[in-house]
């Protein structure tokens, strides 16, 4: 099995650590995923437009530090799409599955270039802190698994991942804590679930427990 992780690392402001500092937290995870006996894949950096109001207090002059004098601050733009993997054979598919799974040249020469910077970060609109765009999802969906399999996401948050595998014509899981994330996730689910496609899921259930 695989597990892709989309991970950005923490701005610590100098109002709350006394000076600024960034907290790696790709090479924590990347660190900790070795540890426990996964492999880890070569990452992708997303290239994504951010608020930088959120990471470190601005001058209003479109760059941090003081004016035009070394020492400045490189603003935090990327995130880390880590690819980290279990041991073991690889699997057998069929002839079938492979088929519904094919990918177009075009897309695996832009998929599987190490920066993406094509998708713009996902709006915060629906409350989430950390949210991230559907296209993302469905295209690392789309470049680790086959049609039918399985796709968990342990923190579905308002269900990006879930739409995505619903769109590729995979299955989904998705956990949250936040009943009122979930709730969200699944309004988005019925609606696309009810939509006439081509491709993907012709047809699909959702169900939702726990709240």
């Amino acid at each position: 099995g695989r597990i892709c992780c989309v991970v950005g690392d923490v701005c610590i402001p100098r109002k709350k650590g006394g000076r600024h500092y960034i907290m790696p937290l790709h090479a924590d995870i990347q660190v900790r995923a070795r540890k426990l006996g996964l492999d880890c894949l070569t990452p992708i950096i997303w290239h994504k437009i951010a608020n930088g109001a959120t990471e470190v207090a601005g001058n209003g002059s479109g760059f941090y530090g003081k004016p035009y004098q070394p020492g400045s601050i490189v603003k935090n733009d990327i995130e880390y799409i880590l690819f980290l993997r279990k041991g073991g054979k690889y699997r057998s598919v069929s002839p079938e599955k492979k088929a519904l799974s094919m990918l177009t040249r075009k897309e695996m020469q832009a998929w599987l270039r190490s920066m993406w910077t094509d998708i713009p970060g996902a709006s915060t609109r629906d409350g989430h802190p950390a949210p991230y765009p559907v296209e993302l999802a469905e295209r690392l969906i789309k470049l680790f698994s086959f049609a039918g399999d399985t796709v968990l996401d342990p923190f579905v948050g308002t269900g990006s991942t879930s739409q995505a595998a619903l769109l590729a014509g995979r299955n989904s899981i998705g956990n949250d804590i936040e009943p009122a994330y979930i709730k969200i996730a699944y309004r988005k689910l019925q609606q696309l679930s009810s939509q006439a496609r081509l491709i993907g899921a012709v047809r699909s259930t959702v169900r939702c427990t726990g709240f």
